[in-house]
């Protein structure tokens, strides 16, 4: 916009822009600066094509094309999920995460801090108290931070795969033009896994812990 260009050449219309409007709105904010746009699979540069019929239509199509191939690789991530495998999870506290076999082991020193977590739930502290102890005690979170806050505390605790079992599918994209992430509520399937990985916490001990916390709430 500053002058420094004035062309840019791009692959197609589908890397250029994800939707119909968003070419349009940007080809013609170029246009007005004496920029063209050259799509090179189309053919097309914008300083000297005539009219935007033919711009709308590839657009479209453009964008047909991405939401197709959108909903092939969430189809491909759902039986993924199906068959157990582990889909969009990079590991957590107390858990270490293995992509060349897509499995996740016990990290002991991690470990012992989800198991104070929980023993001290149990024993009546709450989520605020345990984080001020955490972060007194130096202990770090699954990023490296001292910094606990009462969210991170409430989330280990509710967290199912400390006692062994998966849930997969807690988020859903909501479309592939705007990418918006959103909580999995009925919207879209969701598959449970028990036993799936070796536990951290019992199942004893995860029940008695989570009904307090959906008592507290």
């Amino acid at each position: 916009m500053n002058g420094d260009i004035d062309m840019i050449v791009t692959k197609s219309i589908s890397r250029f822009a994800r939707n119909t409007l968003d070419t349009l709105k940007y080809v013609r904010m170029l246009k007005e600066k004496g920029i063209a746009v050259f799509f090179e699979e189309e053919n097309i540069n914008t300083l000297t094509m005539d009219g935007e019929l033919l711009l709308v239509i590839l657009s479209s199509v453009a964008q047909q094309e991405v939401e197709n191939i959108s909903a092939n690789v969430k189809k491909g991530l759902k039986m993924k999920m199906q068959r157990g495998e582990l889909v969009g999870f990079q590991g957590c506290l107390g858990y270490d995460y293995h992509p060349e076999d897509k499995t996740i082991t016990v990290n002991e020193e991690e470990a012992e801090i989800v198991r104070y977590i929980f023993r001290r739930y149990i024993e009546g502290a709450g989520g605020s108290v345990i984080a001020q102890e955490l972060q007194n005690l130096g202990y770090k979170t699954k990023r490296g931070s001292t910094t606990w806050a009462e969210t991170t505390v409430i989330g280990i605790i509710k967290n199912e795969k400390y006692k062994g079992d998966i849930l997969m599918g807690k988020t859903f994209t909501l479309d592939p033009i705007s990418k918006r992430r959103l909580d999995n509520f009925g919207e879209e399937d969701q598959f449970y896994i028990r036993d799936h990985h070796e536990p951290i916490i019992s199942v004893k001990c995860y029940t008695k812990v989570v009904t307090g916390v959906a008592n507290e709430i």
